[in-house]
């Protein structure tokens, strides 16, 4: 038998695949029975490409043609995409920091069931890990389903389908050719099953009742796990007879969640996948406390700097001593006065109202100036749950400490402090390098 590899892919074993695609690819392939070996060869991977990231952070993965578990020679003909690379290309998607979503864009007839069910629990978990969405770019069916099924949501333009939730075996008897040809197959096994589905006899029934209960089983397995994806009952699912679906029969009957063009879904998911307001504000927030924390430093040593020295002709002998007790009791009374007015002017500001807790939290608990306070209020929602998350995020950050030897320095350290602990309790996770 010539490619027996191929003949046992497509012959004799459960496949999950639209009727009219096998046909192609048995044309391919019988068409290929009598050439030459030349004309399988595994082609080349080099060049394929992977997901592609959108600017918003979502990796579009495709999947499409044929699907298979292993990529095989038929590639150049039909079209092919292996289960191996999807979950690759998946795994890769939620490790990646960049990429805050995943969209499946799936155009394909189906395939093998060998490795599907795996694949399509791999997307079904990745879902607790990062949003994962699906769009029938035109077409999923069979298998492909049940990939697209595993996604937290199905989409489909107006001239696409899904469906084709079925399983299908094909037995090919060329006993007829082979009498034709002059060929005798006289096969001695041991084992009654042995070469049951053997091209070169007619199917018996025995072998035909043990392919079809596989596939009865498969089926089962097929229509679970779409059940279980998609949270329809399993009837309707064996209801629908293996059909084809339509746009609106497919929304109607809850096997997709909406009609959608690939860049309008693209767009939503990117829209979602979004990080919260509260998190975009708080970074702005911290970046303008940064900017003018800055100024005043450089501000203060120009003035340092450039302050004639008034003392530089006086005696040495009139210098009196300084009192340092008093001096730093003075101080601290001057410190009292200039807090206490500071709070009161952060409390009274306009920009405090309807967000008092926030307001209080960065009178209290920071040791803003009122005028970088001012500015933090007058970037955060007045709504009650973002007031109340910006507000847990600053109450979180300790007031930074400003070392005497080196203020810039540690000023700089302090706000990069504050910016990670206020992020991280909006349960922000740093970006690398960052």
């Amino acid at each position: 038998m010539k490619y027996p590899r191929l003949w046992s892919r497509l012959y004799n074993t459960p496949l999950a695949i639209g009727f009219d695609k096998i046909r192609v690819i048995e044309g391919v392939f019988r068409k290929h029975l009598d050439g030459p070996l030349a004309a399988l060869t595994q082609p080349s991977s080099k060049g394929r490409a992977s997901y592609a990231l959108s600017d918003g952070g979502v990796a579009v993965i495709p999947v499409q043609g044929t699907l298979v578990q292993r990529s095989s020679g038929l590639d150049a003909e039909s079209g092919l995409t292996s289960y191996a690379r999807i979950g690759a290309e998946m795994r890769d998607a939620l490790a990646n920091p960049q990429v805050r979503a995943i969209l499946l864009e799936i155009d394909s007839p189906g395939g093998e069931v060998a490795g599907l069910f795996d694949l399509a629990d791999a997307i079904y978990q990745a879902r607790d890990v990062k949003p994962v969405w699906a769009i029938a770019n035109e077409n999923a069916y069979s298998a492909a389903y049940a990939i697209a099924s595993a996604a937290e949501r199905i989409t489909l333009p107006r001239s696409a389908g899904v469906g084709s939730i079925g399983v299908v075996a094909m037995h090919m008897d060329q006993s007829a050719k082979d009498a034709k040809q002059g060929y005798v197959y006289t096969p001695v096994f041991a084992g009654t099953r042995k070469i049951d589905g053997s091209e070169h006899f007619p199917l018996s029934d025995e072998a035909r009742t043990s392919l079809q209960a596989e596939v009865d089983r498969l089926y089962g397995l097929f229509v679970s796990t779409v059940a279980r994806n998609r949270n329809i009952d399993a009837e309707a699912i064996r209801a629908t007879e293996a059909g084809w679906l339509n746009p609106g029969e497919a929304v109607a009957g809850g096997f997709a969640d909406g009609i959608a063009t690939f860049a309008d879904t693209l767009a939503e998911l990117e829209r979602r996948a979004a990080p919260p307001r509260e998190i975009v504000s708080v970074r702005a927030a911290v970046r303008r406390v940064s900017t003018t924390r800055k100024r005043q430093m450089d501000d203060l040593e120009n003035t340092v700097a450039e302050a004639p020295d008034e003392n530089h002709d006086t005696p040495v002998a009139d210098v009196r001593p300084v009192n340092e007790d008093a001096l730093r009791e003075e101080g601290r009374q001057q410190g009292k006065t200039t807090e206490r007015e500071r709070i009161a002017a952060i409390l009274a500001a306009p920009e405090a109202e309807g967000r008092a807790d926030l307001a209080r939290s960065l009178a209290t608990e920071t040791d803003l100036d009122a005028e970088a306070a001012i500015r933090v209020l007058s970037s955060a929602p007045e709504q009650a749950k973002g007031a109340a998350a910006l507000s847990t995020a600053m109450a979180n950050v300790r007031n930074p400490i400003v070392g005497a030897d080196d203020p810039e320095t540690q000023e700089d350290a302090d706000i990069k402090a504050m910016t990670a602990r206020a992020l991280s309790s909006l349960g922000h996770k740093p970006e690398k390098g960052a």
